[in-house]
């Protein structure tokens, strides 16, 4: 355990095989039309990835007014392409079909191969993995 001015800095000791990922995706509006779905709909986005089955967690930051990112944790690769292949994702995915050039959709996916530093509370990866907490 490391403190930092009056709190506890820990680690997560994950396993040896994760089955998590961090999944990353986010939209770059490239006109009116992008830009006014975007914020009406960034909300139900980040609720149905939130209730989606194997889902842990959403953060979702603001880059500009024109751009946000998303970073979701997923206790593993399954549960998030079943997510891919469900009635949300499929909503979310008919404006691009239908206004190909409003957004500039971007996405990454990775698997941990090791602990962030928490400090707190359990957090992003440590949601998952909260039971292998070291101080």
């Amino acid at each position: 355990m490391m403190s930092a001015k009056g709190y506890s800095i820990y680690q997560v000791d994950l396993p040896e095989h994760p089955q998590a990922v961090v999944f990353v995706n986010g939209m770059l509006t490239r006109d009116r039309t992008g830009f006014l779905w975007m914020w009406q709909n960034l909300q139900w986005i980040k609720n149905s990835t939130t209730q989606a089955e194997g889902c842990v967690q959403v953060k979702a930051g603001i880059c500009s007014p024109n751009e946000v990112i998303m970073v979701s944790y997923w206790r593993s690769e399954q549960d998030l392409k079943q997510f891919f292949r469900g009635e949300a994702h499929r909503k979310m995915m008919q404006f691009g079909m239908k206004h190909p050039n409003s957004l500039c959709l971007y996405n990454e996916t990775y698997q941990p191969k090791h602990s962030g530093k928490y400090s707190h509370e359990p957090q992003g990866m440590a949601t998952l993995y909260a039971s292998l907490t070291s101080l």
